[in-house]
């Protein structure tokens, strides 16, 4: 019975083996081709189909987060100057008044007397000038007193324009153009030096200063742009460009002090807001490709070019800046070059490709050349 089982183990193992080799004489009358992209012996593999992308030249900028305060152009705290009653207010509250307009007046009226005094004495002394001219002309009157009464007359307008002077103190005047505050005081209101009556604010233009690191202080300069957001307005961007860099580095953040000014014709930004900016540095034309092209490989960047004849060969790059979805090149292709996309996991140097999306790429790609895998002998 052992005998038995052990012929009968023998014979199966014989069937096994020969079994195994009919399969693999099968296997080799097999056509030679591989997977699609791999070739086989003869390149006589299925083209690997891909999406491809055309290298051009786009406009890379480098970019810094801040975060800053927007402030009026030009701000003031219009206050009185004088004691008195308050006689007028002539704006109302959120008014724009131009450069030259009176915005209210105390009551002035014994400087306002004092005023018609004084160019009363200057009329007075004018005129007895005139009447010395005439003498001296004759002869009936010293040079000396001609200068007395030439000097009388400089002294009386001096003492006009001081009396106009301290009537003007009365009057508050804007000295730019700009959105005036509420009022601070009412009509009738006894006021004090330094009390406040309202704001004026040039925001026709608006100051933002924000702050960056110090290591960029090698590439900031006036005249970079910057890209501000507000929550006011989340889906809106505010352009400006940098007017100044601040001359000194805070020595305890290290960091330094950066203006940029936002035209604001429209009145939108107000002073105060939190703005998040984006400023624009190094703007430059470079080429680009997508992420999705590089394939990495321990510390190197590799793609895939596609050559005239429709195969791929595997291209180191040196990288520079990266932006969301992109990176900048800066060795290893050039403006047309044809790059793989998708499709590169299967992909191997010198494999044949089918591009997919050739209608989307323009002219000049290489021409289709699939080809179909062929027989081996019958």
């Amino acid at each position: 019975m052992q005998l038995n089982r052990f012929v009968m183990g023998g014979v199966a193992a014989v069937a096994v083996v020969a079994a195994g080799a009919a399969y693999f004489m099968f296997a080799g009358s097999k056509p030679a081709g591989g997977p699609p992209g791999m070739g086989g012996p003869a390149g006589m593999g299925r083209p690997a189909p891909v999406n491809v992308t055309r290298v051009t030249f786009e406009m890379f900028d480098d970019h810094i987060e801040a975060i800053g305060t927007s402030a009026a152009n030009e701000s003031i705290t219009v206050t009185a100057k004088v004691t008195g009653v308050i006689r007028a207010l002539t704006f109302d509250d959120g008014q724009f008044v131009k450069k030259g307009e009176e915005i209210a007046a105390v009551d002035a009226g014994e400087v306002d007397a004092r005023l018609n005094v004084e160019l009363a004495n200057v009329d007075e002394q004018r005129k007895e000038l005139q009447r010395i001219m005439g003498l001296a002309e004759s002869n009936n009157v010293s040079r000396a007193r001609v200068d007395q009464q030439v000097a009388a007359v400089k002294k009386a307008e001096a003492n006009a324009a001081a009396a106009r002077a301290r009537v003007g103190d009365f009057r508050i005047i804007a000295p730019f153009s700009g959105v005036l505050g509420p009022r601070r005081v009412s009509l009738g209101a006894l006021v004090q030096p330094g009390a406040v009556i309202t704001t004026l604010d040039d925001i026709s233009t608006i100051k933002l200063d924000f702050a960056v690191p110090e290591t960029f202080l090698a590439t900031l300069r006036p005249g970079l742009d910057i890209e501000a957001t507000t929550s006011a307005y989340r889906d809106e961007m505010f352009k400006g460009q940098v007017v100044s860099v601040d001359s000194r580095v805070d020595p305890v953040t290290r960091s330094v002090g950066i203006r940029a000014l936002i035209p604001n014709s429209e009145a939108r930004l107000k002073p105060g807001m939190l703005m998040v900016i984006d400023l624009i540095k190094d703007r430059r034309q470079s080429l680009m490709v997508p992420e999705q092209a590089l394939l990495p490989e321990s510390n190197k960047n590799f793609v895939f070019v596609v050559g005239p004849d429709s195969t791929v060969s595997r291209v180191e790059l040196t990288l520079g800046r990266r932006r969301v979805g992109a990176v900048e090149v800066l060795e290893g292709l050039k403006e047309g070059d044809i790059v793989v996309v998708e499709g590169i996991m299967d992909l191997r140097p010198k494999a044949k490709v089918d591009i997919k999306n050739r209608d989307k790429i323009g002219t000049g790609l290489p021409s289709a050349d699939v080809r179909t895998e062929m027989k081996g002998p019958s």
